[in-house]
């Protein structure tokens, strides 16, 4: 649904079984401190591929800290089944945007 600009949806995916399966993905949390939002941006992309958030790559604007670590959060959650709840929040709620695809 649509709602003072932003897009909201929930993603289900469902099962071989036909059971539905609710995908999540792990995002910045909001009061998050830069530094430390920072911090994990340089640690995760140590673990995992950033160069969609680098200069040039589709998840790269809007060039703020709180959007790039949401995308490395979602992607470290994904490679380690884990989120890390220091500075990011689990939800339900698909982050992706126009030109920018979560995993």
């Amino acid at each position: 649904f649509f709602l003072f600009g932003v897009v909201y949806g929930y993603e289900t995916k469902f099962e071989p079984n036909g059971h539905k399966q609710t995908v999540n993905w792990c995002i910045s949390q909001a009061n998050a401190p830069q530094d430390k939002l920072q911090a994990f941006i340089d640690y995760g992309c140590g673990v995992v591929d950033c160069s969609t958030i680098q200069l040039g790559g589709r998840c790269y604007d809007p060039n703020t800290v709180e959007g790039h670590a949401s995308y490395v959060l979602d992607l470290v959650y994904k490679k380690q089944n884990s989120c890390n709840t220091d500075v990011g929040i689990i939800t339900t709620v698909d982050p992706s945007y126009e030109g920018c695809d979560y995993p």
